[in-house]
């Protein structure tokens, strides 16, 4: 929201580990598809907690040019054609 500081909590990576191995335990003993199927699910949350989607250069992971600004620049001076935008103006 506009002037709100972000709201993040921190979460230890082994709380997926402990997770994530409950899960696999219980489906191959129970042989159950859904446990399975919840234990890669956890795989594929982890790994996105834990890997860089963006970038992995530190000097590019935070920006200084909020999305309205953007935006307001566009409205103002149009906009040719960005890959990263789905926005024609």
């Amino acid at each position: 929201a506009v002037d709100k500081e972000p709201n993040y909590f921190y979460a230890p990576l082994w709380i997926f580990d402990v997770i994530i191995n409950g899960l696999q335990f219980l489906a191959d003993v129970t042989r159950s598809e859904q446990l399975e199927d919840a234990a890669e699910t956890g795989r594929i949350g982890k790994y996105y907690a834990v890997e860089d989607m963006l970038t992995t250069d530190p000097e590019e992971k935070y920006g200084t040019v909020t999305l309205q600004e953007h935006y307001n620049r566009i409205a103002v001076e149009g906009q040719e054609y960005d890959p990263y935008t789905t926005m024609f103006a």
